[in-house]
């Protein structure tokens, strides 16, 4: 009994280590096609949210787009959409946008502000930014989405995401200022 217990420990370790385990070890995932957007964003995505529209138009010229998930204990995504449309398409996106119900106090993580305008942002002190930025010269939008956990990201962003579309001075990396003054409230708690 107990050489089928060591057996069936080292047949775990090894599919762990091996990229099998992504139970395990955690999961990634990473798409920038855009034929995959309406799997993730759609109006049944699986990862929809009200700022990333449903549908990207019909006149839309996508300039760039990127899904990245990673759940190494919890699950972590960095998400981004920039695309140019007609000027019927841009106002009805601009409509929607303002509707939206936007955080108030955006500006978190140290972040001091935009490079374009903000058309809606949904800001947490906790998990991040979702947010759409508007270059009102060219119909451009741009939609973003840094969402974590533990008032850190797990994923480099800075390598995903064009730094002229994160907010200025944004920091969530590990170690962040946000992170520990959470730490250091906690302690002070105790």
């Amino acid at each position: 009994m107990r050489k089928i217990l060591l057996c069936f420990l080292i047949i775990v370790v090894i599919i762990s280590f091996s990229g099998c385990g992504t139970v395990l070890l955690g999961e990634k995932y990473k798409t920038t096609n855009i034929s995959n957007y309406s799997k993730y964003f759609g109006q049944n995505g699986q990862h929809n949210n009200e700022i990333f529209p449903y549908k990207v138009p019909s006149s839309a010229k996508i300039e760039e787009f990127c899904y990245y998930y990673y759940d190494p204990f919890d699950p972590n995504y960095v998400s981004y959409l920039v695309y140019s449309c007609n000027d019927e398409d841009y106002k009805t996106e601009i409509d929607r946008l303002a509707k939206l119900d936007s955080s108030k106090n955006y500006l978190i993580y140290s972040a001091t502000g935009f490079n374009y305008p903000v058309c809606a942002a949904y800001a947490d002190s906790y998990k991040g930014y979702i947010y759409a930025l508007t270059d009102k010269q060219y119909n451009k939008l741009i939609y973003v989405e840094i969402n974590f956990c533990n008032y850190f990201s797990d994923i480099d962003y800075e390598k995903i995401i064009d730094n002229k579309y994160l907010p200025i001075d944004f920091d969530a990396k590990p170690g962040n200022p946000t992170q520990q003054g959470f730490k250091e409230s906690k302690l002070r708690e105790k």
